[in-house]
């Protein structure tokens, strides 16, 4: 072999070696877009499984500090929670929360459900309704008058916004009546829901104005029951748990939304578990940059953590705004109400003065002309001689007055008769025979 053959087969050996090293890059290359295209799938699959996930809350008070215990109790809200799970549900359970604490849980479930399929909050316990709202109490509550429900209770109206976030939310309250130490003016045991209902979420009570408040506690018990049952079946639809939970439409119900299956849905296959159909070996797209960098989304992420953390603070205050108008108003109406009693009490006490003074001025001149009135003087007995003493007792015998001898003694039957005789004339009962009378009683041809 001569150097120019030499030369030749270098030259094809490094053009082979070449060839060699483009495929190999261009098998990397494929490898690599094919598992960038499987982690891809991965996350877009993650991410759409949590997007159309399902969470509740479930808040139940038993035991409170300051009112009588709720008749449900944890267990009922125990089995209810563990049916949601069973339905494929996010469940956070709050046994016997204080208002921190509920407030807490709120707040953990508003994230969860933030665009998510299905998001409900189950209630039990005491409720009360004031100024068109149903409040949810929780075990700490001590409440004064009804203003101090704002900031000391958990609005069901409030909470139905935040089941709002959902593609389909509901609040389902099974409602207990408490009973305050002190009644409190303007609550009413059965709920109220005067303000405006997200158009995809149903607000449901276990009572209504149409359930007597002695049966409040005992429709409050059943519904609950009834939805535990009813949720421990394989395949219960929303309509139907809003059915029983409102003790078959007895209860209220606020809201319209569409029927929709709680079936737990079955686990869609990822990407890996997917069979793969043979394809021809595709270029892996070019890895472009992101159009906004991490800083940026990091940043954007916490604008908008801060102006969430805005929201809630301004949503705190203009509650606590709104206590203290109601609360000056309601003091303002106390303050009327005392004016008015004292103007009421101060009438009435002048009236009874000008009735006793008009009592007095009588009783003067009664006492006047008592003293003014001449008293007729009674004959004497000393001056009377035996024939006209037994004439009176003869006369007075007649007229059926006395009943004794005719002896002439003036004694005391002789007075007896002498005081029936006066009453009959209406004059004034002394025993002791006037002038007037004598002459009346013995004519003067009998004298």
């Amino acid at each position: 072999m001569h150097f120019g053959q030499a030369g030749s087969l270098s030259r094809r050996f490094s053009v082979r070696k070449s060839t060699w090293g483009e495929l190999g890059r261009t098998c990397a290359i494929l490898l690599f877009g094919s598992i960038t295209f499987a982690i891809s799938l991965l996350l877009t699959s993650a991410i759409s499984a949590q997007a159309a996930g399902r969470a509740a809350l479930v808040l139940v008070a038993e035991d409170y500090q300051k009112l009588a215990k709720s008749s449900i109790g944890t267990k009922r809200g125990n089995e209810i929670a563990q049916a949601l799970q069973a339905h494929g549900f996010d469940v956070i359970v709050s046994p016997n929360p204080s208002n921190a604490t509920a407030r807490a849980n709120l707040r953990d479930f508003a994230a969860k459900a933030e665009g998510a399929e299905l998001a409900f909050v189950v209630l039990i316990g005491h409720g009360v309704s004031w100024s068109g709202q149903t409040f949810f109490l929780t075990t700490n509550t001590e409440i004064g008058r009804a203003a101090d429900l704002l900031s000391r209770a958990l609005s069901t109206t409030n909470i139905a916004q935040i089941a709002g976030r959902a593609q389909t939310g509901g609040v389902f309250f099974f409602m207990t009546s408490p009973s305050f130490e002190n009644p409190i003016e303007g609550l009413d045991a059965r709920p109220q829901f005067t303000s405006d209902v997200p158009k995809n979420a149903v607000t449901v009570f276990s009572s209504s104005a149409r359930i007597p408040v002695s049966r409040i506690d005992a429709a409050g018990e059943q519904a609950a029951e009834a939805v535990a049952k009813l949720l421990q079946q394989p395949g219960p639809s929303l309509n139907e748990l809003i059915k029983v939970a409102s003790n078959g439409g007895m209860g209220a119900v606020f809201g319209r939304v569409d029927d929709v299956s709680l079936t737990k849905p079955a686990p869609a296959p990822s990407a890996i578990e997917r069979p793969v159909a043979a394809v021809a070996p595709q270029p892996a797209p070019p890895v472009q940059k992101s159009e906004e960098p991490d800083g940026k989304l990091e940043a954007e992420r916490r604008a908008r953590v801060e102006a969430e953390a805005r929201a809630r603070d301004e949503q705190l205050r203009a509650e606590r705004a709104q206590a203290e108008v109601l609360k000056a108003q309601a003091d303002a109406k106390k303050a009327q109400a005392d004016v008015e009693k004292a103007q009421a009490d101060a009438e009435r006490a002048k009236q009874e003065a000008r009735r006793v003074e008009a009592q007095a001025q009588i009783a003067a001149a009664q006492a006047e002309e008592l003293r003014h009135a001449s008293v007729p003087t009674p004959v004497d007995d000393a001056q009377l001689g035996q024939k006209q003493r037994r004439l009176i007792q003869q006369r007075l015998h007649d007229l059926g007055l006395y009943t004794g001898p005719i002896d002439a003694i003036m004694g005391p039957l002789t007075r007896e008769a002498i005081m029936g005789y006066q009453k009959s004339r209406n004059a004034a009962v002394t025993g002791y025979l006037t002038a007037e009378q004598f002459d009346a009683l013995l004519p003067k041809e009998a004298q």
